[in-house]
């Protein structure tokens, strides 16, 4: 049997929507509504707020006795599964003249997955964003079948959408959690999964990013609209759905790769963090007991608007920079605190060339008898693990933050350290996959 031929993607892309995540367009239903979906490379299911895609008016809507509930660390939501037609087609950003829709190449899923957030309170874990498309593998994306459940509670259909629980109920997600795991589990396919088992796409995407924070140019006020912020190239990138090296406008030189540990999250191995030339900092291995849970001490997460170092990388980092040069303590020291990314420091503040660049050593291929361990060092620079002009023109914040005290001792390889190269997700390589990094043109 003849293999069908797979289709490439170039989407566009804006950070703004998701304050400083990036967002892709789809579209859901027979409405082909528009929802701008964060793109999370540490998550697995795809998810929109009700107000933003209207199931009741989706006519080919096929509801089920499944539900979902995710918690991203800082926030997170509980609803629905149902299955729908999804639409992704390839167009220009705004700023430039996009084709009519009919002449864009697309991939079009029928009967999709799709988890819907029933609680606009739970909506705010979006931001501005209408929801997520989790692109990690199936592993994360499990949902409870509620047959029995709403068979001892006489809920007729016996269907989760509309949703049939209180918000009493339902508002806890610790205590649904709870309930969930009384009822039987199962993996539900993701969205990318589904494009690749369905030879829309082969199995690899790329991504391509500028910035960790939305900026802000002078002539912006506070009522810019979203729309008019997403016109700033800074804040445009791309996402490249079935292709990656093909791409080569948007990289230069060879690509280096890590090897992905796990197929749960994309894990990494991470050795070591060097903050220019100071004596590499050792990353401890993941603690034992939260092995089997979260796998290897990194992960490279598309949806970290931060790089989360371990708590002790993190102050080992700070105190080098300041070992680097002592007037560098004042313009870290507001960052101690998380509320500074809402205000910043006065850019005025900051001289990024006498920076250093920050060195991150991983693992690329684990020593055997035979051969070393191989290392790739990726390189952080000052202006992107610094961001100018956010979150207001002429403000300036730094995004390398510490460890969520619920957090294991895992660091989190977001978007300052993604800003810097042109990233592929190639899952087709070593069973388990590799992500490549090359810099960008």
């Amino acid at each position: 049997m003849t293999k069908s031929k797979t289709t490439i993607l170039r989407i566009p892309t804006t950070n703004v929507f998701g304050r400083g995540d990036y967002s892709a367009t789809l579209h859901l239903g027979s409405e082909k509504s528009p929802v701008n979906l964060l793109l999370d490379t540490g998550s697995s299911t795809l998810v929109v707020k009700n107000s933003a895609y209207q199931a009741n008016l989706d006519k080919k809507l096929t509801a089920s006795s499944a539900v979902q509930e995710v918690n991203y660390g800082v926030g997170g939501w509980n609803g629905p599964v149902v299955y729908t037609s999804i639409n992704i087609h390839e167009h220009c950003h705004e700023s430039e003249h996009p084709q009519s829709i009919a002449e864009n190449p697309s991939m079009d899923l029928s009967n999709a997955p799709v988890a819907v957030v029933h609680s606009a309170k739970q909506s705010k874990t979006f931001g501005d964003a209408d929801g997520i498309l989790g692109l990690a593998y199936h592993h994360l994306n499990k949902s409870f079948d509620f047959s029995v459940y709403f068979a001892e509670h006489n809920i007729t259909p016996a269907l989760s959408y509309p949703w049939p629980f209180s918000d009493e109920i339902s508002e806890d997600l610790a205590s649904f959690k709870k309930l969930m795991w009384k009822y039987p589990e199962h993996d539900v396919t993701p969205y990318f999964t589904l494009l690749e088992q369905q030879q829309l796409s082969a199995n690899k995407f790329a991504f391509y990013s500028k910035r960790s924070a939305i900026h802000i140019n002078a002539d912006n006020t506070e009522k810019t609209s979203a729309d008019e912020l997403a016109k700033d190239k800074l804040n445009q990138g791309l996402l490249i759905l079935g292709g990656g090296e093909e791409q080569s406008d948007l990289y230069q030189g060879e690509f280096q790769n890590l090897k992905v540990e796990h197929d749960v999250y994309y894990n990494v191995e991470l050795k070591s963090v060097q903050v220019g030339i100071s004596k590499p900092i050792t990353a401890a291995p993941l603690e034992p007991k939260k092995l089997k849970t979260y796998f290897t001490n990194a992960i490279i997460d598309t949806g970290a608007g931060g790089i989360v170092l371990t708590a002790d990388i993190y102050q080992q980092v700070i105190s080098d920079l300041i070992t680097y040069n002592a007037n560098f303590a004042e313009c870290l020291a507001p960052f101690k605190e998380i509320s500074a990314q809402l205000t910043g420091i006065d850019a005025s503040e900051l001289k990024l060339s006498e920076w250093p660049s920050i060195y991150f050593n991983f693992v690329s291929e684990p020593a055997t008898t035979t051969k070393a361990e191989k290392i790739v060092q990726l390189a952080c620079t000052p202006e992107t693990y610094w961001q100018i002009n956010t979150p207001n023109y002429g403000k300036a914040c730094f995004r390398l933050l510490s460890q969520l005290p619920q957090w294991p001792n895992q660091s989190i390889i977001g978007l300052p350290l993604l800003n810097n190269y042109y990233v592929v997700f190639d899952r087709t390589k070593d069973k388990t996959g590799v992500v490549k990094f090359a810099k960008q043109q």
